[in-house]
Order: structure tokens, then sequence, then C-alpha cells
């Protein structure tokens, strides 16, 4: 037999001897830029991530319109300021009376709905119906060219011209004329302020929170005169024996319900429903218990 030599068997090594350091520096960085990679993302995030939030449209639920709303719920809430009787004030045992009170009842009524009153003071009375704590303001508010820029209003519902009170025993005003230079006092940011500007100068017209304030000050003498509607100078009248109306109505008021001005289907429903009152003859029944 011949006699054959084996060959050594030789393993393939991809990476020879004098590569091997570099290769254990490749793997020894590898770490560092996976970190470095992620870093680069997490600033990118940062970066551009309030943008796109920005840009993104917000999907808000359709509103529910406010008519639908208060069938819905049962109830319309009615904002009065309860200190002008006998329109709207509270009675002896704090239960809110007048005809403003009683038209906001039958109101509802006739939508089918209860009412709920919320008091509020004058001067925030047509915030809180902006901001929807209330849905209308029933509280013998004179429409005017100036508000409805910022309301709407229902149809008039009564005429209640502007007139002057003072102390029974003064014997010199009896129209506006003979008010140059003398002190009117009326509430703060009502009609009646502005047409007492008409006949004295700005500074001698005293503006109060309430007519009770001001009615208090013609009793004490701090005031001349107040400007008052017709309506609300018969119940100062009431309370306050010493004190006179000295001229017919010279202005005509009327007064209106108040509704947010993009609320037309409440406001069509409103006078749809003072329409049925006056052809009922309730607005007339309400003049007469509380006016007459």
């Amino acid at each position: 037999m011949d006699e054959t030599t084996s060959s050594p068997l030789h393993t393939y090594d991809p990476i020879p001897d004098e590569l091997e350091p570099q290769r254990k520096h490749a793997l020894n960085i590898k770490p560092f830029l996976f970190l470095g990679t992620a870093i680069t993302l997490l600033v990118l995030t940062v970066i551009f991530l309030p943008q796109y939030l920005n840009n993104t449209t917000t999907l808000t639920p359709t509103p529910i319109p406010n008519v639908d709303r208060i069938i819905s719920n049962g109830t319309i809430v009615i904002g009065t300021d309860a200190t002008y009787p006998p329109m709207e004030s509270l009675d002896d045992n704090d239960n809110l009376v007048g005809y403003d009170i009683d038209l906001g009842k039958k109101i509802a009524e006739t939508l089918g709905v209860t009412a709920t009153f919320k008091n509020i003071e004058w001067d925030s009375l047509f915030t809180a119906l902006e901001n929807g704590e209330v849905d209308v303001v029933i509280s013998a508010v004179t429409i005017n060219d100036e508000r409805k820029l910022l309301y709407s209003f229902s149809d008039a519902y009564l005429n209640a011209g502007q007139v002057i009170i003072t102390q029974k025993s003064n014997t010199t005003i009896s129209n506006v004329t003979d008010l140059n230079g003398k002190k009117i006092a009326v509430q703060k940011g009502t009609t009646n302020e502005t047409e007492a500007k008409k006949y004295t100068s700005e500074d001698l017209v005293m503006s109060y929170d309430n007519f009770e304030d001001a009615t208090t000050a013609l009793v004490n003498g701090q005031v001349d005169s107040i400007f008052s509607d017709l309506t609300n100078a018969k119940g100062i009248l009431q309370d306050n024996p010493t004190l006179k109306i000295v001229s017919s109505p010279f202005t005509n008021d009327f007064y209106g319900i108040v509704i947010r001005s993009n609320e037309t289907d409440l406001t069509t429903r409103i006078n749809e429903a003072l329409n049925s009152l006056r052809q009922q003859g309730f607005l007339v029944f309400l003049q007469q218990k509380w006016l007459e």
C-alpha cells in the first residue's frame, strides 16, 4: 500500500488576528452610536411635536341649540335683579314677586317647561347671560340701540316711560327743564342714567348700585330728584309716602326680554309665547295687577 500523507485541518477565521483590535473597537462604539441616535430622535420629537399638535384640528361636539336644551332640561333659567318693585322684588319671605316674575313663569308654561329664577345684581346680570349662567334676562330691561348691538330682544311687552320723583315739599321741580344744576339720582348702567345727563351736568348725576340706595339719598336730601321708569316709580312711592311723581312720562321706554344674540330659535319661541299671552289678555291682567 502506498502511504498517504494527510494535510493539517484549517478553520476559516473571517477576521484575521491582525484585525482583531479594530473589531473590538467597533463593538465598543456601537452603544454610543445607538445612544446618539436616540437622543437625536428625542430632540426632534420635542421640537416638532408641539407644532404638529397645534396644526391638528380639534374636533368639538356640536352644541345643542339652546331652545332644545331648555326643553330637554324641562326648565328655563331666568336672570333678574329683584330690587325694582313692582316689576321684580323680594317679599317678606324672600320670595321673588312682581310683573316680570309672573311673566317669566307664564312664558315658561307656554314653552312647556318650568321657570328657574336667579336673583343677580344689575351690574352682573348681562355677564351672567353672556356666560350661559342664565338663558334669558327678564328684569325691566329697556330696548335701545346700544343694547341691540350686543343682544337679541323679544318684542316689547310694556311701555314704561321715565318720570321725575322729588320730595313732596319740593316746589322748584315740575318738569325736566327745571333740572339744570340739580342733583339727579339714578341706578348705574340704566337708561335713566343716560337720560339724566341730558338735563344736568354729568357730575351732578349721582349713580347708585340700586334704586333702594337712590331712594334713600332722595329721602335724606342728598339729591334733588330721581329719574325712574314709571313702573318702578309707583313702587317707590308705595314705600315712601314723603315722595311724589312730578311729571308725566317724558320718554318711551319699551321693555323686552334679553336673549343671547345667536339664539334666534329661542327668540322666535319667546315672541310666539308673548303674542299668545297678549291675545289671551294676560299682559292686560299683569298691568292691572301690578301697575294700577
